[in-house]
């Protein structure tokens, strides 16, 4: 997690530092072939030079974002989850559970979605 060490540092709050930190470790040990990469200052991680999902934190919330086809694709789950949404990303408030499974699935799904993808975004 090299590629996210200065972001890291960045996190003021101890809780929400670690809590980013498990969930891209988890990332990492449950999908290793992903390349952890910060572009515009937004942790992400990408396969053969294209994205499959990114992060942003906020004052009260972790931002996911699986591009705007996941959000799409996954909306009904997004919401059964309890997560707040927008066209391009859904937020994790500090205090809410993670929803690991959705989040494999999502990962999963770009994965395989974007496989012969030769651009960082879907086109």
């Amino acid at each position: 997690m090299e590629a996210f060490a200065d972001y890291l540092t960045k996190i003021d709050e101890p809780q929400q530092r670690k809590r980013v930190e498990e969930i891209f470790e988890w990332i990492l040990g449950k999908f290793p072939n992903l390349q952890p990469e910060l572009k515009w200052n937004q942790p992400m991680f990408t396969e053969h030079g294209t994205y499959i999902i990114g992060f942003s934190t906020a004052k009260h919330h972790l931002s996911v974002s699986p591009e705007e086809f996941g959000m799409e694709h996954f909306a009904d789950d997004i919401a059964q989850a309890g997560y707040s949404a927008t066209k391009g990303l859904f937020r994790i408030r500090w205090n809410e559970p993670v929803n690991y499974e959705l989040l494999e699935k999502m990962i999963e799904f770009n994965i395989i979605d974007k496989a012969d993808c030769t651009t960082f975004w879907r086109k």
